[in-house]
């Protein structure tokens, strides 16, 4: 029997150290190589091959500008964008529900459009050799039947260079000032409310994930108790959960690939300094598998804004290659610089 010549112990040691400080020049090389991908309707930034992160704004083919793929460098992809149960769903994006009365949100199979319209102008966009961006946006919501401006708003999406990890933020800023008619900002009613439905609260900003199985995590551990409305009292069993809490993780490990990670941020001003209100699916026996979250900022209740009143809202996300835990999440929003002087608002679309 051939015998196998043994490795010294502190040989073994040494090598995974150096491996360890070998990684992340490994991936500063890769973000070395990185490229822009610019369109007349798409930004796009590349790691060698692979689109890192791509930032969709073509009216033509969406009813909301999103982030679609999205994820760490080297990491898994965390979005899906336009699933056959949802098409309206659009990877990383925003949109109300209902603003005075008319929805904004689902659209309409056939013509693939919302009773409501969300319309822009074309963002300006700075790109950075070090991979950092920033994308200005001017929004109209639109009752067309009448017609009337609903509410317009700018918006702000600034998105860091990447760290040696594969990590990098997006800070996503908008200031919202309501039409000449004021604006009410509703959604479908919530459970035990009239009318009240167990999918009811969901509005604003959302993530549409990748169909794989993610771990849903909050400030204050794991989410793993799932209902049929989501509500505590609830003890029929289901898919949806509620939870209270101002950052959610969303952790992806799919078989044979690189993991991947999304922690989701809400500023404590959205919320008037409580915790936020949160609505998440986890379907994973749907075909497609359902995977969705979204910060409900009109789930306690709807907002009702005045003529000319303006609304702002901010949250963080941010991409990393490593699990996010209720510690890490508990960091990540004690890092979070507090907010800036509102940027002028930006000329409207129509």
């Amino acid at each position: 029997m051939k015998i196998q010549p043994s490795v010294p112990a502190s040989l073994l040691r040494a090598s995974r150290a150096l491996l360890l400080v070998l990684a992340p020049f490994a991936l500063l090389a890769t973000a070395a190589r990185a490229d822009w991908m610019r369109s007349d309707t798409t930004i796009a930034w590349k790691a060698g091959d692979t689109v890192v992160w791509q930032f969709n704004f073509d009216p033509a083919t969406a009813g909301k500008s999103f982030f679609h793929p999205l994820s760490a460098v080297g990491g898994a992809i965390v979005t899906e964008r336009a699933p056959a149960d949802h098409p309206w769903h659009y990877g990383l994006w925003f949109s109300w529900k209902y603003i005075n009365g008319k929805n904004y949100w689902e659209e309409d199979r056939t013509s693939g459009l919302p009773a409501g319209t969300t319309a822009w102008t074309t963002p300006v966009i700075a790109t950075q050799p070090d991979g950092s961006a920033t994308i200005k946006m001017a929004l109209t919501y639109i009752n067309h039947d009448i017609p009337r401006v609903d509410m317009v708003e700018s918006r702000e999406i600034s998105v860091s260079t990447p760290d040696a990890n594969g990590s990098y933020t997006i800070d996503w800023k908008a200031r919202f000032v309501a039409g000449p008619d004021g604006a009410l900002l509703d959604r479908t009613a919530m459970p035990g409310e009239p009318r009240g439905a167990n999918n009811g609260g969901y509005a604003g900003m959302s993530i549409r994930m990748a169909p794989v199985q993610p771990a849903y995590v909050s400030t204050d551990g794991p989410v793993t108790q799932f209902n049929y409305d989501g509500l505590p009292a609830t003890t029929r069993a289901g898919e949806r959960a509620r939870p209270n809490t101002f950052a959610m993780g969303l952790n992806f490990s799919p078989e044979g690939k690189a993991p991947g990670g999304i922690a989701f941020l809400s500023d404590a001003k959205n919320t008037e300094g409580k915790p936020a209100t949160w609505y998440l699916i986890n379907t994973p026996k749907q075909n497609p598998p359902f995977f969705f979250a979204d910060q409900t900022i009109l789930g306690p209740k709807p907002i009702q804004l005045a003529a000319g009143e303006k609304m702002d809202l901010r949250y963080r996300f941010i991409l990393s290659r490593t699990a996010w835990t209720a510690d890490t999440l508990k960091a990540a929003l004690a890092a979070w610089p507090a907010d800036k002087a509102a940027a002028p608002a930006a000329s409207v679309a129509h």
